[in-house]
């Protein structure tokens, strides 16, 4: 067990931060704490902090009337070692239908830190998410759910716990849940953001989507994807969409729904709790929200629902690489111990479940469900590893040259592989930059530009399938020339010059030496021995870089 001792975890707070006990006498177990962020000890399962919020009677009157708009209030943040801070914030209820709670019940909140100051955050954070966990007596199914996300490569939040007072009353223990914004993001995309969006019950990856990052009114991006969704199937479907989303992480994050039973996601049904984010100049991910219900409600491991899952399982190739994500969801979960997390949090939190007096649910409820949930875990993971059969994992690396390109050579792949199925090569991105050959993967070089090549390995008795996607980025190349020859030229006589080129740029002739008069591309020959040397060029244009070559011509009587 990993221990951290107080003094370092609270080496960066504030000056208005005061300690009410000696910081060197705690120590903290930190065996679930991700991230050397200066937020990470806000989520780790393992604490149970305090939060105060605090409002004037007219605004706590204007947010029971208005619960959606944000209000004023003070935040008081008593970390579970002693520590405190105070803060100027705003507040609103947060919740769907399911979850949704007034104040006169167990409510949940959303906190923005620099409603009121700007550019102020808690530790970095700009906003926080209070779960009142209603739906879930355990009070356990988020904060190991998204361990299992974030565990296999999917951006996901991280989780703590906070008892949280409203105006001095106990609205009980709740879920500190990692906000998708700015900050979260940081630390998965470090070039940035173009969108982030937010799927609500029956909206599917589109502009339908509320937007939290990025510009509400240029949506052209997440519009091609829903209409590539809606209007393609099949191959054409597979192809098409790699260009646009990151579709091993998609499917991992599909594969990962299935096997905790999140039920209110985006795979199963109508969908809902997914938002969708694309990077900086990159491709779309999907990423999970709302995991209360998870852990319950038992759903096949292989099934579809919403338009890209059905897409996915019904193209074989697509169906081999969710097999792929859940053979290595397999082989991930003993060293997740998640039945262990159960245990261990537990023993950390359940006093403060116990005492909370607005739970919809009694203290032993939450032990069973706790139980159960372990339960499931248990029997879930014999479900899976009896449903992957004998198959291996894959291993694949496909490598190219990273320079050293010409307009019309070739580029082969280097492959390294574990697993006896069929390769198979395609272009996902890079109509007229690139041409792949399907079987060999070897790539002729059109012109500048993005070329995304995808590989896979197909899935057999003995090995799943693979895939990877290599990016090349071609940069602009010198324009070929391509000039009829001419051997001689008589004196007196005339030839005009005809070029090819890859360039559109203007192309020009002058002579560079020998007893010829060069106008345009016209070449006149004033002497009846020797050579004339000609300078061909052409300007560069967007695709392509100026060239120039020489050409010799013999001069004859």
């Amino acid at each position: 067990m990993r221990w951290i001792r107080a003094v370092l975890a609270f080496a960066v707070f504030a000056s208005t931060v005061t300690l009410a006990v000696p910081a060197s006498s705690v120590e903290v177990d930190s065996t679930y704490v991700e991230g050397t962020d200066r937020q990470a000890f806000l989520f780790n399962p393992l604490e149970v902090n305090r939060i105060d919020l605090t409002m004037t009677p007219a605004d706590e009157t204007s947010l029971r009337n208005d619960p959606r708009t944000y209000y004023p209030a003070t935040l008081k943040l008593t970390t579970s070692l002693g520590a405190t801070a105070n803060y100027q914030v705003g507040v609103h209820i947060k919740g769907g239908w399911g979850s949704y709670r007034s104040l006169d019940e167990k409510t949940g909140f959303k906190i923005k830190v620099d409603y009121s100051v700007k550019g102020q955050t808690v530790f970095g954070l700009k906003k926080i998410t209070l779960n009142n966990m209603v739906q879930d007596a355990s009070m356990l199914h988020e904060a190991v759910s998204y361990r299992l996300f974030r565990a296999m490569r999917v951006a996901a939040p991280r989780v703590g716990y906070a008892n949280v007072y409203f105006n001095g009353i106990n609205y009980g223990l709740h879920s500190n849940i990692e906000t998708y914004d700015k900050p979260m993001l940081s630390r998965w995309f470090p070039n940035g953001t173009d969108h982030l969006l937010e799927g609500a019950y029956g909206v599917e990856v589109g502009p339908g989507m509320e937007v939290d990052e990025g510009s509400a009114t240029e949506l052209a991006d997440v519009t091609e994807l829903r209409d590539l969704n809606n209007s393609l199937s099949g191959k054409a479907w597979f192809d098409a969409i790699q260009a646009r989303v990151d579709l091993n992480e998609m499917i991992m994050n599909w594969a990962v729904e299935h096997y905790i039973m999140h039920w209110d996601g985006y795979t199963r049904g109508w969908p809902n709790n997914y938002y969708i984010h694309k990077a900086r100049g990159g491709l779309f991910t999907m990423h999970p929200w709302g995991t209360d219900q998870t852990w319950v409600w038992w759903n096949p491991l292989v099934d579809d629902g919403a338009t890209m899952m059905t897409r996915c399982i019904q193209y074989e190739p697509c169906h081999q690489l969710y097999q792929t994500a859940l053979g290595e969801i397999l082989i991930k979960l003993p060293s997740l111990a998640l039945p262990n997390m159960v245990d261990k949090i537990w023993t950390k939190i359940s006093a403060s479940v116990n005492s909370d007096p607005r739970k919809p649910y009694s203290y032993q409820d939450s032990i069973n469900s706790k139980n159960s949930t372990k339960a499931v875990m248990n029997s879930r993971y014999q479900e899976l590893l009896s449903s992957n059969g004998v198959r291996n994992s894959s291993a694949l690396t496909v490598g190219y040259p990273l320079n050293g390109y010409t307009v019309g050579g070739t580029i082969r792949p280097k492959l390294t592989m574990t697993g006896d199925g069929t390769m198979s090569y395609w272009r996902v991105e890079g109509f007229g930059v690139c041409v792949v050959d399907p079987i060999s993967g070897a790539v002729v070089i059109q012109n500048s530009g993005i070329c995304r090549i995808a590989a896979q390995i197909s899935q057999t008795a003995n090995f799943h399938s693979s895939m990877k996607i290599v990016r090349l980025s071609i940069p602009k190349l010198a324009s070929r020339i391509s000039v009829a020859r001419y051997s001689s030229l008589q004196i007196g006589r005339s030839i005009t010059f005809r070029t090819i080129t890859d360039s559109i740029g203007t192309v020009t002739m002058k002579l560079k030496s020998g007893r010829c008069r060069v106008s345009g591309k016209t070449v006149r020959a004033l002497a009846s021995s020797g050579k004339c040397i000609i300078q061909v060029s052409v300007a560069g244009d967007d695709n392509y870089l100026k060239a120039t070559k020489y050409y010799s011509i013999t001069l004859r009587r």
